[in-house]
């Protein structure tokens, strides 16, 4: 058939002289059925032809693809709307939506001189390209997925998503691939070139930290109170790991929406019981529980200003033991020069053994002892 068409007169090229040619072509790529070599090649020409000799063919030729294509998605909408079950209706969604975003890639291929002729004035196909701009017929094809099958259900494929990673909460098994896919989908779905994570991060981001806060709402309060502070930052350190790497598996990996994630966790596990959790800090400190001092000084140093509480206590301490120390030895200390000195470095040497197993050696600590061992050696 190509030899032939090279043959015709330009004359008697029209749009609807062939596309019923094209059509069926069209229709076998979008249902990914087996296209022959002679069709791919007459695609490709019969595209050219129209689209060059017939002057209002490139118009007819955009639009009749367009209802092609939205009529593929209306019939892969009711394939996935079939399923009820929330696990059923993503991987009926997941199974559609990669096929669909296959094509994608390979449908715009035959449709330069629709490209080209879209351009019009503005630009060349050549230009657009080297600027990395949406192919027109891939634009139209994600734009068609979205403003239809994606704008009805996508409220649908949120919650069944959110659903499956609080069950994973909860501590259920599930495939991982399902939430994988839908948020694959967020981010390949967006057709503009100068945000193409607007989709995602709109929608699927914003349902995944919502659902996050929403959780431990509820779920971070029942635990405090149940099990008391010291048992809760062990909770809350656990989970905060665990949310990183759910955060990692589920979102996207460019580092805002880990970033927005952390916020969240910390405000929702930490921050809200600040004052409960340093008010245990005191006791710990008297009765040397340097593990679960640490434990809360990891937590702390995640809240602004949390640390800083603690920097008080430290002080309080070191001044209060400091001193009843030295007055305890008093009539020794006093009477003997050699015997002040060690019980000096013998207590510096106490609190400095605190600082480092339980709060690392960090220079904010540091900076407290030396302040407040001096000010205890005044006395």
């Amino acid at each position: 058939m190509t030899a032939a068409l090279l043959m015709m007169d330009k004359n008697v090229i029209s749009f609807d002289e062939h596309w019923p040619v094209m059509q069926p072509i069209i229709l076998k790529l979008l249902h990914q059925e087996a296209v022959t070599r002679a069709e791919w090649q007459d695609l490709f020409w019969l595209v050219h032809v129209v689209c060059l000799w017939d002057d209002k063919g490139p118009p007819k030729v955009y639009n009749n693809l367009q209802e092609n294509i939205l009529d593929f998605i209306r019939q892969a909408q009711s394939n996935v709307l079939a399923h009820q079950e929330d696990q059923a209706l993503l991987k009926a969604y997941i199974a559609e939506w990669r096929k669909f975003f296959t094509q994608c890639n390979y449908l715009p291929m035959p449709f330069g001189q629709l490209e080209g002729a879209l351009a019009g004035k503005s630009a060349s196909v050549q230009k657009k390209n080297t600027k990395g701009e949406e192919s027109a017929v891939r634009k139209l094809m994600l734009d068609s997925w979205n403003q239809s099958i994606f704008s009805n259900i996508k409220q649908r494929l949120q919650n069944s998503a959110m659903k499956l990673v609080h069950s994973e909460r909860n501590g259920e098994a599930f495939d991982s691939q399902l939430v994988i896919g839908v948020r694959e989908s967020y981010v390949n779905l967006c057709s503009n070139s100068e945000d193409k994570l607007q989709i995602y991060r709109e929608n699927f981001e914003k349902a995944y930290i919502d659902a996050t806060e929403a959780f431990y709402r509820e779920k971070a309060p029942e635990y405090l109170e149940a099990n008391g502070v010291q048992n809760y930052m062990r909770y809350a350190d656990q989970k905060l790991k665990e949310e990183e790497q759910r955060g990692l598996k589920y979102l996207e990996s460019y580092s805002g929406s880990i970033q927005a994630l952390n916020e969240c966790c910390v405000q929702y596990l930490v921050t809200v019981f600040k004052e409960a959790i340093l008010a245990e800090c005191p006791g710990m400190i008297r009765n040397n529980e340097t593990e679960r001092l640490q434990l809360m000084f990891k937590l702390m140093d995640r809240v602004p200003d949390g640390i800083t509480p603690m920097l008080k206590d430290l002080e309080q301490h070191i001044i209060q033991q400091g001193l009843a120390d030295m007055f305890s030895n008093a009539d020794q200390v006093t009477q003997d020069s050699e015997r002040y000195v060690e019980q000096l470095l013998d207590l510096f040497t106490k609190f400095s053994t605190l600082v480092k197993e339980a709060f690392n050696d960090d220079p904010r600590f540091l900076t407290s002892r030396d302040k407040v061992s001096f000010l205890s050696c005044q006395y």
